[in-house]
């Protein structure tokens, strides 16, 4: 049986990573000028990067949540660099700069990382 709590608890925490990494804190001017996006923070939230970034998140959580009820930590690790590796190859072609590619790829791997200790953890 899934653990809905977990899941949950996975996506929040994947999402307030994402703050933490792409945010003021983390590598958002950084990370903005090596994508060639402007560095400062727009007036409004970006909805639509938002709600397309939660969809994704919830269907990591549930890959990773489906993996957990059948013991199968090792496909959950494969979807993970599934993922990572995707992202690193889109931002290739997009000619972002390494470190934008790195910071991108390690967010992911760190999704996949947090969706799983919430599943360790409850």
């Amino acid at each position: 049986m899934i653990n809905w709590l977990a899941l949950g608890a996975g996506v929040v925490a994947a999402f307030l990573l994402g703050w933490l990494v792409y945010g003021p804190m983390g590598f958002q001017k950084r990370w903005a000028e090596g994508t060639r996006i402007d560095p400062t923070p727009p007036e409004t939230p970006p909805l639509g990067a938002m709600a397309t970034q939660i969809v994704f998140l919830i269907l990591l959580a549930a890959v990773i949540a489906v993996t957990e009820t059948t013991n199968s930590l090792g496909v959950a690790l494969l979807a993970i660099l599934a993922v990572a590796a995707q992202t690193a190859s889109v931002g290739t072609w997009a000619q972002k700069s390494g470190f934008a590619i790195a910071v991108d790829t390690g967010y992911a791997l760190g999704c996949g990382i947090v969706m799983i200790l919430a599943h360790a953890i409850l």
